[in-house]
């Protein structure tokens, strides 16, 4: 038996669930979109174009004033970052759990790395 698929056994044994969604969503998305490359979240710089792959950990409805906001947090494994659709207060197929692509710019401005109205591509489940 070759020494790399031994290696890839081993790994996909003992990987976590995280990992095994992240590995999922970076295999998906070079699928649908050869030579875009997957940023992780921890290597994201403030103001900068990311795309990122992960899986929602949590879903808010934000009625900020009048106007609504509905606010995901997306986790792939090596950090957390929010994104925020502003004027929606639900979007189908998003609901934790599951897994999508997000383009757009890093802001930020709050406490916490956020993503503002970004291009997305839900995974399949």
């Amino acid at each position: 038996m070759n020494a790399s698929v031994i290696t890839r056994t081993l790994r996909r044994l003992t990987e976590s669930e995280s990992e095994r969604a992240l590995r999922e969503s970076r295999i998906d998305h070079e699928r649908r979109h050869p030579g875009e490359p997957l940023t992780p979240i921890q290597a994201c710089c403030p103001g900068q174009q990311v795309t990122i792959a992960g899986t929602i950990s949590h879903v808010v409805v934000r009625p900020e004033g009048s106007a609504p906001a509905l606010e995901v947090s997306i986790n792939d494994g090596s950090g957390r970052v929010f994104v925020v659709w502003l004027g929606r207060r639900r979007i189908p197929g998003i609901h934790e759990g599951r897994r999508l692509v997000v383009h757009g710019r890093l802001n930020c401005v709050t406490d916490h790395p956020t993503i503002y109205n970004p291009r997305y591509e839900l995974l399949p489940e």
